[in-house]
């Protein structure tokens, strides 16, 4: 598929060590060709691309539900997390996200926008200090010393086909100057304010984007926001895009996405 995808475009490139803020950063929307992954035929894997889709079937009769969400949402992803990579243990990160697409007008209670941009949610060092701020002192420590890695577990339950997909751009074909470090300050669930450093990415045209259409509600992207093995340090790319061949009928886009932690014995 044809598609448009925005990319950071500042006048000129910041210092070195400057972080600009993530909610205000200058875009231009590039053309980009989007793979089809149910015409390549699968395979892809969080090692090699940093992302799979999976068959997921979810037992969530209302994901508007916090209640619902919380009790048996967050326990799903945590199992579909350990099944895929045959974790040891896992931990939650953050409470989920419920986005929706701009075409429902105004957002349902407790959701939020789509990530209409490239991006990655956490940086290396976010990731750190995010294991950090979850987990008692002595506990994070311990897991630090061996590998551990945050999963994003993305679902869209609106249903297909899907106005504005989610993209997701091959680790592969990302290069170190690709990457602008960015910072972004948001309230947590608990009326906290709460600042980390993530990434917005310059254009490249060797980017290779994938996306699946038509998921349902059963389908769900596990994808890496951060791993600590070596050679699997890059983070996903993604973002979401307008799907042209969409009819104007379909219903707005509705996602949820958890994002976990995986600690390794080894």
């Amino acid at each position: 598929m044809q598609a448009t995808i925005a990319y950071y475009d500042p006048p000129r490139r910041p210092a070195p060590d400057a972080r600009p803020d993530f909610t205000a950063l200058p875009l231009t929307s590039r053309p980009v060709t989007v793979g089809n992954m149910r015409a390549a035929g699968g395979g892809f894997t969080l090692d090699r691309e940093g992302f799979t889709l999976v068959t997921a079937p979810t037992a969530v009769g209302d994901f508007y539900d916090p209640g619902e969400v919380a009790g048996r949402y967050v326990a799903e992803a945590r199992d579909l997390v350990r099944a895929l990579t045959g974790c040891a243990a896992t931990a939650l990160l953050n409470s989920p996200v419920i986005r929706v697409s701009g075409r429902a007008g105004p957002r349902p209670a407790g959701t939020t926008f789509t990530g209409d941009f490239a991006h990655a949610d956490f940086s290396a060092a976010a990731a750190v200090a995010m294991l950090e701020r979850n987990l008692p002192q002595a506990e994070a420590a311990a897991r630090m010393l061996s590998r551990f890695c945050v999963l994003n577990v993305w679902r869209t339950f609106s249903g297909p086909p899907q106005d504005v997909p989610l993209a997701l751009c091959d680790v592969r074909s990302v290069a170190p100057p690709d990457k602008q470090y960015c910072e972004i300050t948001m309230k947590t669930a608990m009326g906290d304010l709460l600042t980390w450093e993530n990434i917005a990415y310059y254009h490249n045209q060797a980017h290779r984007w994938w996306y699946c259409p038509d998921m349902t509600r059963d389908e769900a992207y596990v994808f890496r926001s951060f791993d600590s093995a070596p050679g699997h340090a890059e983070q996903v790319p993604h973002s979401a895009f307008v799907s042209d061949s969409c009819p104007p009928s379909a219903p707005p886009r509705a996602s949820i996405e958890v994002r976990v932690f995986a600690f390794f014995a080894d």
